[in-house]
């Protein structure tokens, strides 16, 4: 597909399937094509001249609270690929707040709290976020949603955050201590604290919705937690397979008839206010393969969104964070800046230029084969553009791509 064949639509990045399995569908604060929302990034992009992240995936925490069992983070088959990670690692709530600031002076726009551990046991995390908030940050966060009830974390989030995605995993209240060893009643509580946050929340673009990592332990419970899901007042629930590294989705392979007519049962619980997410079924292993999946050659998404990791370090993306060959520079020690544009990454990417070299499939394909399509203008800008605001008139949490 190096050839000058006519230029393509933007739909051709869009996440499909192999026959057989359900048609992608995601909801809308997950499409891959938002980054059609930023003309002007992406005019400066194709002219080949320097962008700045805007949007910033951080864990500013290591440990967690729940064990759950599907965890890359505390599997053995991810422990070659995780080398630096620590449940030790926390950034410190000063050297955070930092961070968020010279990352909004950076152009940055928007901030996710993600990463290995569980971002709201983090003693700081209210100061952080609203420190993030008052400089302008629009934020999104992550989490197990164990203390999403707990009075000053709930107002905080009501008052600065744009989306909250809870870990759901499970139908039942059995299922779901069993799979996270939660201790904390947190599987009860959804019920109560999800609908509270939405009627609370600030900003009118709010969104709360659950993520579900498929399992062979818990893809018998799918209608279940979609129901519960709906219940709890959520806006969207969200399936996902199970992923390692170097495994692919093949731990769940052997179910995957039952998991695509199931899924297809729960999709038809949609409706004007909640939205089920079905997701691409069969994502080939990241690493410890030769195999390389996607139409693209060089990370393109990484000039739009960066991630930093509980350890300090700047890395490409959030998918490969916490592994030393993606490791690019210490932003706490060095300055955000200073590793973005004064030495650091740019010496990363010399020794590293077609990310063949590294990862061989990639959570950001879409965004990928579309940024590239685009840079070498098998896609028009200009009709990208115009095909878009005709679909996307206005596009939910753009600045989050």
């Amino acid at each position: 597909m190096k050839d000058s064949a006519a230029p393509q639509t933007y739909h051709a990045a869009a996440p499909s399937n192999r026959p057989g399995l359900p048609i992608v569908s995601l909801d809308q604060a997950h499409s891959p094509q938002k980054v059609l929302a930023h003309g002007d990034l992406l005019r400066r992009f194709v002219a080949g001249q320097e962008i700045r992240p805007i949007h910033m995936r951080i864990g500013i925490m290591g440990a967690c609270n729940m064990r759950c069992n599907f965890c890359n983070f505390h599997s053995p088959n991810e422990e070659q690929f995780y080398d630096l990670f620590s449940f030790k690692d926390s950034i410190p709530k000063d050297k955070a707040i930092t961070l968020l600031r010279q990352f909004a002076e950076n152009d940055g726009r928007a901030v996710t709290f993600c990463g290995s551990g569980e971002c709201t046991i983090h003693p700081g995390y209210v100061d952080i976020c609203r420190a993030g908030h008052q400089a302008g940050l629009r934020i999104g966060l992550i989490t197990n949603g164990s203390r999403l009830g707990r009075p000053a974390l709930a107002e905080c989030v009501a008052q600065t955050h744009t989306w909250v995605r809870i870990g759901l995993n499970a139908g039942t209240e059995a299922t779901f201590n069993d799979i996270t060893r939660d201790r904390e009643q947190t599987f009860a509580s959804f019920l109560s604290t999800v609908g509270r946050l939405r009627a609370a929340a600030a900003d009118p673009d709010f969104r709360i919705g659950f993520n579900y990592v498929i399992t062979l332990q818990n893809h018998r419970e799918i209608m279940a937690a979609a129901r519960v899901a709906k219940e709890s007042g959520a806006h969207y629930v969200r399936f996902e397979p199970e992923f390692y590294s170097a495994m692919g989705h093949e731990t769940i392979e052997d179910a995957m008839p039952d998991i695509a007519a199931t899924l297809g049962e729960a999709a038809r619980l949609s409706d004007a206010d909640f939205e089920v997410s079905v997701p691409k079924l069969d994502r080939g292993p990241m690493d410890q393969v030769e195999a390389v999946e996607g139409d693209f050659d060089k990370c393109h998404y990484s000039r739009f969104v960066t991630a930093v990791g509980a350890d300090g370090n700047l890395y490409p993306c959030p998918q490969v964070h916490l592994n030393s060959r993606y490791r690019i520079g210490n932003v706490l020690e060095e300055g955000y800046a200073e590793v973005l544009e004064g030495g650091p990454r740019a010496e990363w990417e010399a020794s590293n230029p077609m990310r063949t070299d590294l990862c061989k499939s990639c959570f950001y394909r879409p965004q990928n084969e579309l940024l590239e399509l685009l840079q070498q203008g098998r896609i028009h800008l200009d009709e990208a553009l115009d095909s878009y605001r005709v679909e996307v008139p206005s596009t939910l949490h753009a600045d989050f791509v």
